[in-house]
């Protein structure tokens, strides 16, 4: 009798679970405010999964405010899976007024459990652009138009509408959103968001919770070093420029004594790399190739013509290629891409012309080094390591002199000129306690 006497409250306590799901947070929720501006890349992703995997326990809600024109499909599908997997609410709102949720931007927003945007916002054109091209191909096309369906039918939303996003590239306001169900609430900031969905039930991967986000704690989630640093390096445009400066230091520094110039140059062609994603587009890579040779090859024979010329074509064409036709599938607006074309355009030219210059006054300083009718009797230092055979740079008279040795001298040893060949000086290596008045070091 005791025993059933305890059964019935226990009894009523679960069917009370059942009927009302849990709230969430007890007093105040922690709700954590993730921002997604600009391209979403895989900086995108290590930023999500930082805050929603890493830190799920610290928060209780999470609010991604998205304003973007798009970004790379693989990272965008990757994110919409972390929002899918989360044990815990991921909200969406395209904020502030005036921004978008284009292309991969709607694909999140639908993802998520809610979704809302704020007054003169815009969110669609999903249709996936290749070379700046919308791509007609059937089998992307029921690909994706299935996949944005699928997302709105799993958080009770209009799926023709959504398939209408890639196959017809549509575009949408906040009230014809609203009204077509494809999102659920119209809010000018996080804040107003938050208190009209309070009470509102959400389903979450292992059951329904309802929210209490009334006077909810809104955290702002900033971006680790680690993200800010892949975000700035991901970025196309940087990664273009960096490709770029990088080609152009390494060929300057051909033109010059010492390895500063082509280590510069190295480093920010790997730098520019990651935003490759290390496997850049075939023929953009070639011509880089192309374009670099000639440049070198202009270098090397001294005539500022048509080597040049090709030369910088064939790098910048290059250039622009693997930032235009990423080997990635995109899922960007067309007016992104125009804008990155553009704007690389006009980069790469001012660029061209400005190593073009410092190239050009290089090879004439090299060719105005006057002729030594006489073998000056002055000492200097070598700058570059010299052997038998292997010409490299001494400083004499204040002044760099290609020179030849018949031994071995190190990188700031102390030289004496000897006799030339040409305008190629002959020097020897001479002991410190050799050296006279010393003025030319």
């Amino acid at each position: 009798m005791k025993k059933t006497f305890y059964l019935i409250p226990l009894t009523l306590f679960s069917l009370a679970l059942l009927i009302h799901p849990p709230s969430i947070a007890g007093e105040q929720a922690r709700v954590a405010w993730l921002k997604i501006e600009g391209y979403i890349s895989p900086a995108t992703i290590e930023y999500i999964k930082i805050t929603i995997v890493e830190n799920l326990h610290d928060y209780d809600i999470f609010l991604i405010t998205l304003d973007t024109l798009g970004g790379e499909a693989e990272a965008t599908l990757e994110i919409i899976k972390i929002i899918q997997a989360s044990e815990k609410p991921v909200l969406c709102l395209v904020y502030p007024e005036g921004a978008n949720a284009m292309s991969a931007g709607t694909y999140i927003l639908m993802a998520c459990r809610i979704a809302g945007m704020a007054p003169y916002t815009q969110i669609g054109a999903c249709q996936p652009v290749v070379a700046g091209v919308p791509s007609n191909d059937t089998k992307t096309i029921n690909f994706l138009s299935e996949k944005i369906a699928s997302l709105a039918k799993m958080n009770n939303r209009n799926e023709s509408i959504a398939r209408l996003f890639v196959t017809k590239n549509l575009v949408l306001g906040p009230e014809e959103a609203l009204q077509k169900n494809v999102i659920e609430v119209i809010a000018r900031s996080p804040r107003e968001f938050l208190e009209k969905i309070d009470g509102w039930e959400v389903a979450v991967r292992d059951g329904k919770v309802t929210l209490n986000t009334g006077d909810s704690l809104l955290i702002e989630v900033g971006k680790p070093l680690k993200v800010q640093f892949m975000e700035f390096f991901s970025n196309p445009l940087i990664s273009s420029i960096l490709l770029a400066v990088g080609i152009m230091t390494l060929i300057l520094g051909f033109t010059s004594p010492g390895w500063g110039a082509e280590v510069a140059g190295g480093i920010l062609i790997l730098l520019g790399l990651i935003g490759q994603g290390f496997d850049v587009n075939l023929v953009g890579l070639l011509l880089v190739g192309i374009g670099g040779a000639l440049l070198v090859y202009e270098v090397l024979s001294h005539t500022f013509g048509a080597a040049a010329v090709g030369g910088i074509l064939s790098l910048s064409i290059g250039i622009i290629l693997m930032a235009g036709s990423p080997p990635r599938q995109q899922f960007v607006s067309q007016i992104w891409f125009s804008e990155l074309i553009t704007t690389i355009s006009i980069v790469m030219m001012i660029i061209s012309v400005f190593f073009g210059f410092l190239i050009y006054k290089a090879i004439q300083a090299v060719r105005s080094k006057p002729y030594l009718k006489e073998v000056p009797d002055e000492y200097g230092r070598a700058v570059d390591l010299l052997s038998p055979g292997v010409e490299g740079y001494v400083r004499i008279g204040g002044e760099l002199w290609k020179a030849l040795s018949k031994r071995e001298v190190k990188p700031g040893e102390r030289v004496r000129v000897i006799g030339r060949i040409r305008d190629v000086l002959l020097v020897e290596a001479v002991e410190e306690e050799k050296e006279g008045n010393e003025d030319n070091r």
